[in-house]
């Protein structure tokens, strides 16, 4: 598709008909001769379907001259886009950490086999440069079930980087009688198990809280999935993003966990949070390191006493490669995967409760209400405590602040101002907390780098200066956060 944007226009054609004379489009003085090729696609899923059912697609292609090569497309990608790679000897691997999270530990069989025949026609200028292609093909579809009947089917393809050329040769196909085709004329019913992030505008006040959960969670569980494949290739947004994900699948299960059975919701939450601290661990480390690396850097140079910088970086960096590791035994493990698999059931059959029914305004406002009475108390018992006790209720707090916030999102469909009200509230109040909360983290860290500098032939005075700078950082937070307390919503 070299003299075209690579995105060719399908269209569907009866096998009888003809294709047109491609030489009267304007600007084309030569059509050559076409040429003939075979194309061999096997598309592999697992036997109940669960790529086509969440709108990916793995493929092994076989061209004409014997080259193979493997597809990968996936929902969201832009039409005709994939990664593609030769590697004959079977799947590769970086193609299944970007499908494994759907796949799981299922195995991977061919489901369908397209042959293609196809005529290619070069279209060219006075010049001989080509300005378009086109393809007339045939395909014939065979299901890798045994008593499964082919289907056949033919398509024109134009692709010209002129988009007039374009637009005349598409009106040409549909004066010939084609019609035009998505990406993909097999690929009907794939994505069917994905949600349509516009179900919410069908939300309103009396809607079912069932439905409501269900957007938020079916949302949050895509969210999952989709940053899986980015954590396995080391994104570091990636370990953020899907650790906020599992986060807000926990908090939104608990806060309206009257709206279901209590298993297997009590235990989809445990393993959530152990998703959670998994993630944890290497984002911590990311965290640490560039908070510290910001302090040092503000620091004069002349107070910067020994390789305090290299050090950290040294440490920090070894902490994240040990917890990355562990995350990538985490998200190959059986536990990981049955996780998913209960999380997809539930999502598929939820066993409801009689509060489900409930109009979702006023039942989800209820629920928020009461998330937002344990934050006040826990806030009331952390103003009566000193020192570690009150840093460890800080620390509860800003948990039951993101428990609420994520709530209110939750709320958010069918109730959006005083949703976007409570979720800025409880945002702000746990960021500020969550401020405290790295302070505190960064502190001890700085104790013990302090403490051990003398062993390893360094001066320890930095670490003591950085950490003084970190308690009066918390004592700011604290601050910050009496002030934000008083102006916290007293409602729904």
């Amino acid at each position: 598709m070299a003299a075209g944007t690579g995105t060719a226009s399908r269209f569907s054609v009866d096998e009888a008909q003809v294709l047109p004379p491609l030489h009267e489009l304007a600007g084309i003085e030569r059509v050559v001769q076409p040429r003939e090729g075979r194309r061999t696609e096997v598309r592999y899923d697992t036997p109940d379907r669960s790529l086509r059912r969440r709108g990916f697609r793995l493929t092994r292609i076989t061209d004409d001259d014997g080259g193979i090569r493997w597809e990968r497309s996936a929902p969201g990608s832009e039409p005709g886009t994939a990664v593609s790679m030769e590697h004959a000897a079977g799947i590769p691997p970086e193609m299944l950490d970007d499908i494994r999270a759907v796949v799981r530990d299922r195995e991977l069989v061919p489901v369908q086999t397209l042959t293609t025949r196809y005529l290619e026609y070069e279209l060219q200028d006075a010049a001989a440069t080509v300005l378009a292609r086109v393809w007339d093909e045939s395909t014939q579809s065979k299901d890798s079930e045994a008593d499964s009947s082919g289907t056949g089917c033919r398509t024109w393809l134009i692709d010209a980087a002129d988009a007039d050329l374009a637009r005349d040769a598409a009106e040409m196909f549909r004066a010939a009688g084609a019609v035009p085709a998505g990406p993909d004329p097999d690929n009907q019913g794939v994505g069917a198990g994905v949600p349509d992030a516009s179900g919410a505008e069908s939300l309103d006040r009396g809607s079912p809280l069932a439905l409501l959960l269900l957007h938020y969670l079916r949302g949050q569980f895509e969210e999952l999935l989709h940053h899986d494949p980015r954590v396995r290739r080391g994104e570091a947004d990636g370990i953020h993003k899907m650790r906020v994900a599992t986060r807000r699948l926990r908090s939104a299960l608990a806060s309206y966990r009257g709206t279901m059975d209590p298993e297997p919701g009590r235990s989809l939450r445990a393993e959530l949070r152990w998703l959670a601290r998994v993630l944890g661990e290497a984002r911590d480390a990311q965290v640490m390191r560039h908070r510290l690396q910001e302090l040092i850097a503000a620091e004069p140079v002349d107070l910067v006493m020994g390789p305090v910088a290299a050090r950290v970086d040294e440490e920090l960096l070894h902490d994240y490669r040990q917890a990355y590791g562990r995350i990538r035994e985490a998200l190959s493990s059986q536990r990981y995967f049955r996780a998913l698999d209960g999380l997809e059931a539930l999502l598929d059959s939820p066993a409801w409760t009689e509060t489900a029914k409930e109009p979702a305004g006023p039942a989800a406002a209820r629920m928020i209400r009461r998330d937002r009475k344990r934050l006040r108390r826990r806030v009331r018992a952390a103003r009566k405590l000193t020192g570690r006790d009150q840093t460890e209720a800080l620390h509860d707090a800003r948990k039951d602040a993101k428990q609420l916030r994520y709530a209110a999102e939750v709320w958010a469909p069918v109730q959006p101002r005083e949703a976007k009200d409570m979720v800025d509230a409880a945002e702000h109040v746990q960021k500020i907390l969550g401020e405290h909360q790295d302070s505190v983290v960064t502190q001890a860290y700085l104790r013990r780098m302090g403490a051990t500098a003398p062993a390893a032939g360094e001066n320890g005075f930095t670490y003591g200066r950085l950490h003084a700078l970190e308690q009066a950082h918390a004592q700011a937070a604290r601050e910050r956060f009496a002030g934000a307390w008083k102006g916290f919503p007293a409602s729904p």
